[in-house]
């Protein structure tokens, strides 16, 4: 039972960063770091205190997301903005490895779909900007819920 409060209090605590994150990723096309970067520092620490990791996986967890995303910046001249790269440091401390390339993966995928269905309903072009942030968050909590299920 200690697990399940220990769990749910971990992802509330995403939740409490990442959807406020989402919201603003929406309507003003960024990531704010006064969000993000306290958000990490206190999963940082909770993972820490909780559930025991050293701080060295801990870091791993952080700088393996931004680094594939920096790959994807790079190789998309730009076309993935710097806060989604930052951001990527918070679902790695949230999610782990390899939960992370799951979180990645649906996150891809969703924004996939959600794209695919704006263009062919004319709601979106090929050159519209989709905020990533709200996908990365459903991504990662449902990652969560796979890796750590409730039930």
């Amino acid at each position: 039972m200690v697990d399940f409060y220990k769990n749910f209090m971990f992802l509330i605590t995403f939740l409490v960063f990442s959807i406020p994150s989402s919201v603003i990723d929406i309507k003003q096309k960024r990531i704010p770091d006064k969000i993000i970067f306290p958000g990490i520092i206190i999963l940082t620490g909770f993972r820490i205190i909780f559930f025991e990791d050293l701080l060295s996986v801990v870091a791993l967890k952080i700088i393996t997301g931004p680094l594939i995303f920096l790959l994807v910046y790079l190789f998309t001249h730009g076309k993935l903005g710097i806060g989604d790269i930052k951001f990527a440091a918070l679902i790695g401390v949230f999610t782990g490895f390899p939960g992370l390339l799951v979180a990645i993966g649906l996150a891809s995928l969703m924004g996939l779909v959600f794209s695919v269905i704006g263009l062919i309903a004319g709601t979106l072009q090929l050159t519209t900007k989709i905020p990533f942030a709200p996908f990365l968050t459903l991504g990662g909590f449902l990652t969560f819920l796979i890796f750590n299920p409730f039930i």
